[in-house]
């Protein structure tokens, strides 16, 4: 399996062991867990990654993530991940959270679509879900530039720092 993608601006890296530090300190900052979830703990991050660095296929249950880098400049801009919903139908997941200086800049919606179109080439996937939080506006703006539609808003699905929040569930066919 390719370990690099690349887009205009972006080069995805498949996640290995040295991206630990950046990992680490995305799932525990409060600021960009805010709509997402409860920060993690270490070892719950660690658990995590170690599934993640495993080889990845089709019937794996575990995402596959790559590290999202500018390539110019080969700063760190956040990460992507796909993982495999419905073998059957060809689905996959996809989830993403960038860093918050990377952020506004089109980087999530150009990572997406490199994404969608290597998981539709490599693996035959035909059918592409996110989920993100009603409230998160910035995240349901890039899925919707990334050609994805909303396809229901779940009331009180998923509970963040204590609260319930609604979910809005987009897709893609291809």
């Amino acid at each position: 399996m390719n370990s690099q993608l690349f887009s205009d601006r972006l080069t995805l890296t498949k996640l290995a062991s040295h991206d630990w530090e950046l990992i680490r300190s995305i799932y525990t900052n409060p600021a960009l867990m805010n709509h997402i979830g409860s920060t993690m703990s270490e070892d719950a991050i660690r658990r995590n990654f170690d599934k993640e660095l495993a080889p990845w296929s089709l019937e794996s249950t575990h995402w596959l993530t790559w590290i999202i880098r500018e390539t110019a400049s080969d700063n760190e801009v956040g990460l992507i991940s796909i993982c495999t919903r419905n073998r059957e139908k060809l689905t996959a997941e996809i989830g993403f959270i960038l860093l918050e200086a990377s952020q506004g800049k089109g980087y999530a919606t150009e990572a997406i679509k490199r994404v969608i179109h290597f998981a539709i080439d490599t693996h035959g996937f035909h059918r592409f879900t996110a989920v993100c939080s009603e409230e998160h506006i910035a995240s349901r703006r890039v899925l919707e530039k990334a050609g994805m539609t909303l396809d229901e808003i779940a009331s009180e699905c998923t509970e963040i720092n204590g609260r319930l929040v609604n979910d809005c569930f987009y897709s893609l066919e291809r």
